[in-house]
């Protein structure tokens, strides 16, 4: 086992909690093609992030290697999955909003393998409620709060318009749901108790064009420079 350090959750930045998550992905994928070990240089490339940044936030949460040999790409990835909970906790989920987006983040089965499990969806349109989306009964938004209490469910995906995120949060909230998962395009306010991680998918495509702005302008600039240079010889 490794030895862990000692620290408070509140400590650790959300940027470094994304990249653990990435780390992880990359992970199974390397489980997957049967690699045995990974070096931090090797995890580095497949993340996009430097050597000594993925030194760094593994130990946050103690050692997983040793100096010239690399991770035992098993251990290392049973040891991150704990930090997100895996094998400790199944959590059962709850979406609000059975439209488009939301039928879509419920037929994916993309989260089951990381102890993810839709149990319930609420929805508004009469024509919805007392159907199913994959399996998963759609009740009317009105017995949110009984059907999250009976279930125990943990998380709440609110997947409706902006303009009914705020009050579809406030629910969740009352019914004692424990963290939220937003893709409305509007924030939501919440008890600070109740974690809230937004997904604004427009956003993700405007930073998506700056990139490649960027990297077009930086290619632009290396060819003056390479052309700049042949006319001065």
């Amino acid at each position: 086992m490794p030895t862990v350090t000692k620290y408070g959750f509140e400590d650790i930045s959300k940027a470094t909690i994304a990249r653990m998550a990435t780390y992880l992905r990359c992970l199974t994928y390397l489980e997957q093609q049967g690699t045995m070990t990974v070096s931090s240089r090797e995890l580095a490339s497949l993340t996009g992030v430097s050597p000594e940044q993925v030194r760094q936030d593994l130990s946050v949460f103690g050692r997983f290697g040793k100096r010239g040999t690399g991770y035992d790409i098993i251990r290392l990835k049973t040891e991150v999955e704990a930090i997100f909970g895996r094998g400790i906790e199944q959590w059962k989920c709850c979406i609000v909003g059975v439209g488009s987006l939301g039928s879509s983040l419920v037929a994916s089965h993309m989260i089951q393998k990381w102890g993810f499990k839709y149990v319930a969806a609420f929805d508004s349109d009469p024509q919805k409620i007392g159907t199913r989306v994959e399996r998963i009964p759609v009740y009317s938004v009105d017995d949110l709060k009984a059907v999250v209490r009976r279930e125990h469910i943990a998380i709440g995906v609110i997947a409706v318009p902006a303009s009914s995120a705020r009050a579809v949060a406030k629910t969740l909230c009352d019914a004692g749901i424990r963290g939220i998962l937003n893709f409305a395009p509007q924030s939501v306010k919440v008890p600070e108790k109740i974690p809230v991680v937004s997904v604004d998918i427009s956003q993700e495509f405007l930073k998506l064009s700056f990139y490649i702005q960027s990297a077009e302008q930086r290619a632009r600039e290396e060819q003056s420079q390479i052309e700049a240079a042949s006319r001065s010889e």
